[in-house]
């Protein structure tokens, strides 16, 4: 992935807030996310322009937004309007821009999911926080795979347009290959053979982690479990930093074990083998991600059919972080990394695994 800068460096000897604000994520992270939204409210009431500080409430409120018990767009809103105001207040920085149009997309996707009414001015509204961020970085190659995956896959009624994808889709293949054959990819028909394409797209871009996965990505779609997870296995050789795809495999295993009933079982022990493989990775997971493998364990079990199983790890989960995520799919990077460690990534909202 192409990474920008810090938010800012722990050291900056003009941010009087910076010692709060770390406090507050150790807080989060250590299991206490009410206390440290309480403890950032409190830093906001006596400094309401610190951009940072309202930004690290945002990833405060996301995190919490997991742990719930429901997902709402009135919850999630709690989010988008943290972020807004970091974005107001530092409107250069790129990242807090980025971020704030992950989580209008965000939003979009739960009205898609609630069905509601205001989904395609949701969606205009998701699009237009991504072309502000590349008016700041128009080489944000991020930003462009997200305007095409927008207007490439959904349909007209919700904000879909199959031309304005092509055309941020050539503009994105111009600048690196990798990233528009994820684009192009976009665009292939339901029956396309992906292992050929992403075949292809390696002879041409060349081999590396991202490739890895996209390859590993397009045997699993095809149910071959075989490659899809020697070439997963193949990128997090290359980048130890991927070791999130345990969880994409876990959660393929998981829902290939909803589909026949004869082979249930096996699918549910490489799903309990992918988990423990990622609570054992390296570099040490942070106590949320490690509170959620549980959580996928406890959910593993109690699809087998096994309570006590369920119960154990969920208490176990639930030790570590009484907030950690209850989503199947794994919370991105940017939620429990360091303040200033937040990197721009892209995180598809369309591929199962």
């Amino acid at each position: 992935m192409f990474f920008i800068p810090s938010l800012y460096s722990k050291d900056q000897p003009d941010h009087s807030n910076a010692s709060k604000i770390f406090e507050a994520y150790e807080l989060r992270i250590s299991g206490k996310a009410e206390k440290a939204e309480e403890l950032l409210n409190e830093l906001l009431k006596k400094d309401s322009t610190d951009a940072l500080a309202y930004f690290e409430l945002a990833r405060t409120k996301y995190h919490l937004f997991l742990g719930g018990a429901q997902y709402s767009s009135e919850k999630w809103e709690e989010v988008t309007n943290s972020i807004q105001k970091a974005v107001r207040l530092a409107p250069d920085n790129e990242i807090y821009a980025f971020y704030y149009a992950y989580a209008c997309f965000f939003n979009s996707f739960i009205s898609m999911m609630e069905q509601n009414p205001d989904v395609g001015k949701n969606v205009t509204q998701t699009c237009d926080a991504f072309k502000a961020v590349l008016k700041l970085n128009p080489d944000c190659h991020e930003s462009l795979l997200y305007l095409v995956d927008i207007y490439a896959t959904l349909p007209e009624n919700m904000g879909g347009d199959k031309e304005k994808a092509r055309i941020y889709a050539a503009e994105l293949n111009k600048k690196d290959k990798l990233f528009g054959a994820m684009a192009n990819a976009r665009f292939l028909p339901d029956t396309a053979d992906y292992v050929s394409y992403w075949q292809n797209v390696g002879k041409e871009a060349g081999k590396s982690a991202q490739f890895s996965e996209e390859l590993g990505r397009a045997y699993l779609l095809k149910s071959d479990t075989e490659n899809g997870t020697k070439h997963f296995q193949d990128a997090m050789n290359t980048d130890r930093n991927r070791s999130y795809l345990y969880m994409h495999l876990a959660r393929y295993h998981i829902l290939s074990s909803q589909q026949n009933m004869e082979t249930q079982a096996g699918h549910l022990e490489q799903a309990e083998k992918m988990a423990n493989s990622y609570l054992l990775s390296s570099p040490e997971l942070t106590s949320p991600l490690k509170a959620y493998g549980y959580g996928i364990m406890a959910l593993i079990k109690m699809i087998g059919k096994d309570d006590n199983g369920r119960d154990e790890y969920q208490k176990k989960a639930e030790s570590i972080d009484p907030y950690y995520s209850r989503a199947t799919g794994i919370p991105p990077d940017m939620l429990y990394c360091q303040p200033d460690k937040v990197k721009i990534q892209y995180y598809s909202f369309f591929m199962p695994f």
